[in-house]
């Protein structure tokens, strides 16, 4: 995975450039202070994240920040040990657990790559996606992509527990017949909801 070099160091840096509600916009619900479900990564900057967290958290409160932008999403990347989006950190704040998603850019390996600091529910996520046929490694700690950092947006929580997944390009697009932003919502594919449906299983041990 090549590491992205971020245009903005935060978020103020971001949103004194960038349209809120025309380059990028902020979604987010609350349902309890148990788990919260989060990318702020979303929409066109890690394409298929948000379908996934989406069809995730129904029953969990949810934070998404979106990349809506024709093209050039990435300039919207703030990487998680800098991201401070004042909703983002008032949601994880007062939640006790997170479970993060994200995707990188591989594009012939169909993978997810599980990290976070919660080792036990990280170690289950990978388990029950391998059972289920899908290719899942669990990162170690020291891992620069493993999501452990003190400073990652999801280990701010109140626990400071988190999982964080990573999901390869390629296994992203396999989840839908079509990856255009526009049709993705409505060509979700058997393999989108047999992945979502082993993530909702770990979900429901946070219950």
């Amino acid at each position: 995975m090549n590491q992205i070099i971020d245009t903005y160091q935060n978020y103020e840096e971001l949103s004194a450039h960038e349209r809120k509600g025309v380059d990028y916009q902020i979604l987010h619900e609350r349902k309890g202070d148990q788990l919260l479900v989060l990318s702020p990564h979303a929409g066109g900057i890690e394409s298929g994240v948000s379908e996934l967290i989406y069809e995730l958290a129904s029953d969990y409160s949810m934070y998404l920040f979106e990349g809506l932008k024709v093209k050039g999403n990435h300039v919207l990347h703030i990487t998680s040990t800098r991201f401070d989006e004042p909703i983002c950190l008032s949601h994880v704040h007062t939640h006790h657990y997170t479970f993060a998603l994200h995707g990188y850019g591989e594009t012939d390996v169909l993978q997810t790559l599980v990290g976070g600091t919660d080792r036990e529910k990280a170690a289950e996520t990978v388990r029950r996606l391998t059972e289920n046929g899908f290719h899942a490694l669990l990162l170690s700690e020291s891992d620069r992509f493993s999501g452990t950092h003190p400073q990652n947006i999801n280990n701010q929580c109140l626990t400071g527990k988190s999982v964080q997944i990573e999901i390869s390009q390629a296994q992203r697009r396999a989840f839908f017949q079509d990856f255009r932003r526009s049709r993705r919502r409505d060509t979700q594919n058997e393999q989108f909801y047999q992945y979502t449906s082993v993530l909702k299983q770990v979900l429901r041990l946070y219950e």
